[in-house]
């Protein structure tokens, strides 16, 4: 005991001595903490930085044993280490204290305290706080084991290259990717996993990348699988070939080949035919656009062909849209095989329609031996299931230049050809010249739009009232369906009714026009104004699949009581279908829906149709009507049908009513309501609630615009023929055939003029005149500025396109003229007409 006390005491005694001579060494050191600990374990006292162990007291731990700080887990190793140190031996170990209930990681200097005599009086422990460094070492394993992870099972492939390229370390994915082992790749030169077609980028893109340190660079190349498979991949680069640790370009490879492979199958989709696998219409117009531009470098010719089946939509209604679908494939595949060594593409455009492209078109005698040919495939039957199937089909072929030199245009000169085609007869093709009728090219580009037309909401429907003969009170309108046609204007029903009816597009306009007459009767009701509305049905229209369920579902969105629609047919429509028609008026009936037989006296078998309909209103027709009360027999006739129907009960509407005398005659004969000129022509929506509203016909009727010269007229007494055309339309050219015209005067501003053809007024649609005056043969540019309709013609009045030094000259021309035209209203040399104009335009 006395021994351990007097150890103490020169313990201290030392202790005090060392601190002399060094008096503030370990307090001036915060990062060194400096325990002394006698022989008994205790801590006699501690010198230096206390900041290096957070929230210790010195003067709460001096007197404590250094065991009751050691981390119990780390305690059995400490007391190894003390003993070693009291034995004499120096140790620098690392463990865990702890304080507070935190544990600190020190790294520690034990070292005996010894006198001169090597007795050894206790330990130092020179202590500093690694607790930090602890963790951040900690962290970094825990990030590089991270990184090990990623790279390891990551499905990309990352890797390093040498600036020549050869791969100097790559990610164990490459084996699951490529399917080459990581030691085997090593060494080997990235681009002889290249596909030969991207080796380009070898040459240009990768010398970009060594130029431009720390710039990531995308790429997408192809690269051999192990298995000898190309694999689509996007590659990013970038190059750290200046950071020594790294010292080369870090590649990131992103296997892409499922996705190249969808996008590859959606670009098919998008340009080709999902049915027959040709290319499909977005396609051939890319290859078109391309064939022009290769046409202008090398000036060669090349041509465009339609191909349309005739009676297609009859047989594929008939046998079902499974046979259909079979024959356009067998179709193409005997076109494709046929004409595949001659043609550039093949390719189906529409629902019956095929294009070909054909290229190095040296003369027109190649394109005609490709339509024969074609024409030939028809000639054999196709095989179909059970069914042995002929089918012909139509041509119509453009040439580049002389067709047109953009791709929209030689499509719709083929289109136009086409369509001439098929007016000549089945079985024929047609080559596009600039000889196309005005009436053919305006009924070819009706044809083309009229799905457009409804798509774009271009129709409109006028109405026309029925008024009471004896009061003028209107009790009800005929909805009269108009197409507001961007180039033609005003288009009437009989120029387009007949295509919609063709290409099927009747049923959604029918449908549309339903919707929208009774959507206005309702509006008209709430109004106050109770009147009836009657729509025509075609043949097409009657026999559609739920025609009386579509009508009926109509009404009852508008909540309105079937007795206010009337339904029109005409006699034909009896004479084709007579039994399916006459079992939907009788479901229509059910409905409580009029049914009206429409221009009556025109047909054969007048009387049979009012036993067999047995309409609730009966409408005379127009040609009947316009003659009386001069025509004797046109008069006997109309009031023999006015008894008739008076006596089976039946209203009558007398239709195309235009004078006072034609009103008088219809009212003594009691008929009960009129139609036409005199009172309305059809008008819009908005003047027909003006006429219900009470205002008369003259005040929201324009009156036809007087036209307006600035220049003398000719008046001729007898019309002139000239040749019209359209030569512009929205300021672009267009090349058409001419058609003869009536000339009614003409002088140096203009001319009027006589057609057969609906016209619009537009300064943007130019059209050409031909004629010869006195001797001259004139070629005039006008437009029309006045239009008029004058029974089934229209007069269009024309003002010239001229420069003031022409019109000198036309007005010193046509001096001469008029002077000579009073001698002679038959001047010699001249195309003057003394025909009738209706006799001369139905020639």
């Amino acid at each position: 005991m006395l021994s351990r006390i007097n150890k103490k005491k020169r313990l201290m005694a030392y202790l005090n001595e060392e601190k002399n001579a060094y008096p503030q060494i370990f307090e001036n050191s915060p990062d060194i903490l400096l325990f002394v600990v006698d022989l008994k374990g205790v801590i006699v006292n501690v010198r230096g930085g206390s900041d290096q162990i957070s929230g210790i007291n010195i003067e709460e731990i001096i007197g404590k044993k250094y065991s009751d700080f050691i981390y119990e887990e780390d305690l059995e190793v400490v007391k190894g280490y003390i003993a070693k140190v009291l034995n004499g031996e120096a140790q620098y170990v690392k463990y865990r204290i702890m304080n507070n209930g935190e544990i600190i990681h020190i790294d520690v200097t034990l070292t005996p305290i010894q006198l001169e005599n090597n007795e050894i009086l206790g330990f130092y422990g020179l202590t500093s706080n690694i607790s930090v460094k602890q963790e951040l070492k900690q962290d970094i394993q825990e990030m590089r084991e991270k990184l090990q992870s990623l790279i390891q099972y990551s499905h990309e492939i990352i890797g390093i290259l040498d600036s020549d390229g050869t791969i100097v370390f790559e990610s164990p994915s490459i084996e699951a990717v490529l399917g080459y082992k990581v030691e085997e790749i090593t060494g080997k030169n990235f681009f002889d996993l290249m596909h030969p077609d991207d080796l380009h980028f070898k040459k240009g893109k990768f010398k970009e990348i060594l130029n431009r340190p720390n710039t990531p660079f995308t790429a997408e190349l192809r690269l051999k699988h192990n298995n000898g498979e190309w694999r689509d991949f996007e590659v990013i680069y970038t190059n750290l070939l200046h950071i020594p640790s790294v010292n080369g370009i870090i590649c990131n490879v992103h296997d892409v080949t499922e996705i190249k492979k969808q996008q590859r199958e959606i670009q098919y989709m998008a340009y080709h035919d999902y049915l027959t696998e040709l290319p499909n219409r977005r396609a051939f117009e890319n290859a078109v656009d391309l064939e022009i531009r290769l046409a202008n470098i090398d000036k060669r010719k090349f041509a465009v062909m339609f191909l349309n089946l005739d009676g297609f939509k009859f047989l594929n209604d008939s046998l079902g849209h499974d046979v259909g679908d079979l024959l356009l494939i067998e179709i193409a595949r005997k076109l494709k095989s046929t004409l595949d060594k001659n043609i550039k593409m093949m390719a189906r455009i529409s629902g019956d329609e095929f294009a070909i492209l054909t290229t190095n078109l040296q003369d027109t005698n190649l394109i005609e031996q490709i339509a024969k040919e074609a024409l030939h495939v028809f000639e054999q039957s196709f095989d179909i299931k059970d069914y042995n199937l002929y089918i012909t089909t139509s041509i119509g072929i453009s040439i580049y230049p002389e067709s047109g030199d953009d791709t929209a245009s030689l499509m719709k000169n083929a289109g136009l050809a086409l369509y001439l085609a098929e007016k000549a007869g089945n079985s024929k093709y047609q080559i596009f010249s600039p000889t196309a009728s005005v009436a053919t090219y305006k009924v070819f580009s009706l044809r083309n739009e009229l799905k457009q037309a409804l798509h774009d909401n271009q129709f409109l429907v006028y109405y026309q009232p029925i008024v009471h003969a004896g009061t003028n009170q209107i009790g009800s309108v005929e909805a009269l369906l108009r197409w507001n046609h961007p180039v033609w204007g005003i288009v009437p029903p009989d120029e387009f009714i007949p295509l919609a009816e063709e290409s099927g597009l009747i049923i959604p306009i029918g449908e549309w026009v339903l919707r929208t007459v009774c959507k206005n009767v309702r509006l008209w009701h709430n109004a106050g104004h109770y009147i009836q509305a009657s729509v025509n049905l075609s043949l097409v229209q009657f026999l559609q699949t739920g025609l009386v369920d579509m009508i009926s579902s109509i009404l009852q969105e508008n909540e309105l009581d079937p007795k206010w629609l009337n339904i029109e047919i005409t006699e034909s429509t009896m004479m084709e279908q007579e039994e399916k028609v006459l079992g939907k008026i009788k479901e229509l009936r059910t409905l409580g829906i009029q049914i009206s037989l429409d221009d009556f006296g025109t047909g054969y078998a007048s009387f049979k149709s009012l036993r067999d309909i047995k309409p609730d209103i009966l409408k005379i027709d127009r040609s009947l009507i316009k003659d009386i009360p001069s025509d004797k027999d046109s008069a006997e006739i109309v009031t023999s049908i006015i008894q008739l129907a008076q006596r089976l009960s039946i209203i009558v509407v007398a239709e195309g009513v235009e004078t006072i005398e034609q009103r008088e005659f219809v009212s003594n004969l009691q008929c009960d309501w009129i139609q036409g000129y005199l009172f309305s022509r059809p008008v819009s929506e908005e003047n027909i609630l003006k006429l219900l509203n009470g205002k008369m016909n003259s005040e929201i009727e324009s009156s036809p615009t007087n036209e307006r010269r600035k220049y003398f007229r000719v008046d001729l007494q007898y019309p002139l023929e000239a040749f019209m055309t359209v030569s512009e339309i929205n300021r672009k050219k267009v090349q058409l055939g001419s058609t003869k015209v009536l000339v009614k005067n003409i002088g140096p501003g203009g001319l009027a003029f006589v057609s057969n053809i609906k016209l619009p007024a537009r300064s943007d649609i130019v059209l050409k005149f031909e004629t010869t005056i006195i001797d001259e043969k004139m070629t005039l540019y006008g437009t029309i500025v006045y239009d008029e309709e004058q029974g089934d013609f229209h007069r269009y009045g024309v003002k010239f396109i001229v420069d003031e030094k022409k019109r000198g000259s036309l007005i010193k021309h046509f001096n001469q003229f008029q002077l000579q035209l009073k001698k002679d209203p038959l001047v010699k040399g001249h195309s003057f007409v003394t025909e009738n104009v209706t006799t001369y335009f139905r020639k």
